[in-house]
């Protein structure tokens, strides 16, 4: 059978680290009011695939190096209207996906109460990165909408091809996944083999905590808000913010030269570090491992992985002083954006290449690359950029409204909490995906619990002088 390409390294990896309790897929959930047509949403998703080849592919596995096959799947929907009948274990919508066999996007669509609907995508992270997958997210409401989804647009930048096999080479953002690479870029651009070699040593000498086993869940809380009947329950739990928090909370941080994002990352450390205390295993270093989009602005483009990894490393000592913790990773995540430092990730990963089964041996290693990893993509009204008609923040397409976008990012081995943040509609909404095998089922609720209250403190903790009566009750009050 004809193929498109070899897999990049990165995408190699994210192939390589899936395994039954670890699918390496990552969500992305709306929230949907109205009479949501199935039979309609099936085709919109069939119709918005077919501009993304790569979510139409399977890989053809190989000892030395996998590779795409040309397009011949597409992606399915499973539905659940209210009142349907649970489905078994092994056929549950939220099994593994064998991307070998079958598309690497799931759809499922759950009727919680009349009319009333949520639609999750998963897809395995090794055909897209979550920025794509938000796109095709939209791309998919425009076509149930009837109309032309957002044409790609794929602005010029210099693209250094990261794999050790010409096969191998990544695509530049955007461009069809049959496009020949880049020619290599000289040696000197680019960090040598004793550089990256150096700071993965350094990297490797700091092994981060992992989140210890937490207590028994308490009767009140479960974690997914769904009654019996009302279709399966989600795999990951979600808490949001008022519009006026959401508000106060980026002014605050702003005032202080630093993002929401950063007071986030602040706040899941510290919520890690508590959690760990709690649980009688107190933490020495926490990492974070925090996906980086290499996207030029602007780009949209069919779904591929164009992103890297950065990673922040702080101490429990370190996580006491909130207002600190937040400056010094506000200075941290500007250093990492204009040096792009998420792609000495994947440099790290080509020399990897040389010798794939090299990166399947990295998946197995038996310790934690990270405490957690936390993915923060912003507003994603912009990224959906659904082609469909608006009230406010929320699209309405088709007769529907979308009320909430929610993500979160896959965990593996050892790395036992992933957390998304999203904002839609002006509220942020932080999702939780844990091991609740290793955590006990009572973690992903009592995190995301612990992760709020977190937020709202380093907001709060934040110096509050020249800003305004309503942003400083707004944070305080809750």
């Amino acid at each position: 059978m004809s193929t498109l390409r070899s897999l990049t390294p990165f995408e190699q990896l994210l192939l390589r680290d899936q395994r039954p309790a670890f699918p390496m897929c990552f969500f992305l959930l709306c929230a949907v009011e109205g009479p949501l047509d199935v039979h309609r949403l099936r085709g919109a998703l069939e119709r918005a695939a077919g501009r993304h080849p790569l979510l139409c592919s399977r890989v053809r596995d190989a000892w030395w190096r996998p590779s795409w096959q040309a397009p011949d799947v597409l992606p399915i929907l499973e539905a659940f209207p209210l009142g349907s009948p649970p489905p078994g274990v092994r056929h549950g919508p939220w099994r593994s996906i064998d991307i070998r066999r079958t598309s690497g996007v799931r759809m499922v669509a759950i009727e919680r109460e009349r009319d009333v609907w949520e639609v999750v995508l998963m897809i395995q992270h090794a055909a897209c990165d979550g920025l794509s997958g938000l796109e095709f997210f939209g791309d998919v409401w425009s076509e149930y909408h009837g109309s032309e989804p957002a044409p790609f647009r794929t602005p010029a930048r210099d693209v250094r091809r990261r794999s050790g096999s010409p096969a191998a080479g990544a695509s530049p953002s955007g461009a069809h996944p049959s496009t020949p690479p880049p020619e290599q870029a000289p040696t000197d651009t680019g960090p040598t083999a004793s550089d990256l070699g150096g700071e993965t040593a350094r990297f490797a000498g700091n092994l981060p905590a992992m989140l210890a086993r937490g207590p028994v869940l308490p009767p009140s809380l479960s974690r997914s808000s769904a009654s019996p009947g009302a279709g399966p329950s989600l795999p990951f739990v979600a808490v949001s913010f008022t519009a006026e928090e959401t508000t106060s909370i980026k002014q605050l941080a702003a005032a202080s030269g630093a993002s929401l994002n950063d007071v986030a990352v602040a706040a899941v450390m510290r919520a890690v570090a508590a959690w760990n205390e709690d649980a009688g295993h107190p933490a020495r270093q926490i990492r974070i491992t925090m996906p980086a989009s290499l996207k030029s602005p602007g780009t949209r483009a069919p779904a591929c992985n164009d992103m890297g990894y950065a990673f922040l490393d702080r101490t429990a000592e370190q996580c006491r002083a909130p207002v600190d913790l937040i400056r010094s990773l506000a200075i941290a995540s500007r250093w990492i954006q204009e040096h792009r430092a998420a792609g000495t990730f994947l440099d790290t990963l080509a020399v990897i290449d040389r010798f794939p089964p090299a990166l399947w041996l990295l998946t197995r290693l038996p310790v934690p690359l990270s405490t957690a990893v936390v993915s923060f993509v912003g507003n994603v009204g912009p990224r959906l950029r659904a082609n469909v008609p608006r009230d406010g923040g929320c699209d309405l397409p088709g007769g529907l409204r979308i009320s909430a976008v929610k993500g979160v990012p896959p965990i593996r081995p050892g790395t036992r909490l992933g957390v998304g943040l999203v904002i839609y509609d002006g509220r942020l909404h932080v999702t939780t995906l844990g091991d609740t095998v290793a955590l006990g089922e009572a973690a992903p609720p009592l995190l995301a619990a612990a992760i709020r209250a977190a937020i709202l403190d380093c907001a709060a903790s934040l110096p509050m002088a020249h800003l305004s009566t309503a942003t400083i009750t707004a944070v305080t009050s809750s």
